[in-house]
């Protein structure tokens, strides 16, 4: 388990690792650039995980808004499915979620486009 200080960075944009970050406890924020996407303190949180699976650079930057402790599995996605099946279990419920959320709010915005440009 690792502990990370308060305004701590955890992960850097555009690094390139096989990590995946377990909220155990704590606040943690998702940034892009220097614009705070998400915040997460929810025990069992996953983040990182889109690298992974994508094999590819951080998308965004994690840093700790509170003092928190986070659990790192290093496995590439092949490997996080065999070994880990309940964190990929639910790494995917994670994702259709955010997914979910996601379209909510462009349905919303488009449907407040869609408003002012009729009237």
């Amino acid at each position: 388990m690792n502990f990370f200080k308060k305004n701590d960075t955890i992960v850097e944009e555009g690094s390139k690792d096989n990590l995946i970050y377990i909220l155990t406890k704590g606040r943690i924020g998702i940034f892009k650039g220097d614009v705070k996407i998400a915040e997460f303190a929810d025990k069992g949180t996953v983040v990182g995980e889109m690298s992974t699976i994508l094999n590819s650079p951080r998308t965004a930057t994690i840093k700790a808004l509170d003092d928190s402790y986070i659990i790192t599995i290093d496995a590439d996605i092949d490997t996080l499915i065999l070994k880990y099946p309940d964190i990929s279990k639910k790494i995917l419920q994670s994702l259709a979620k955010r997914l979910k959320n996601t379209t909510d709010d462009l349905w919303k915005l488009a449907e407040r486009v869609e408003v002012s440009k009729n009237t």
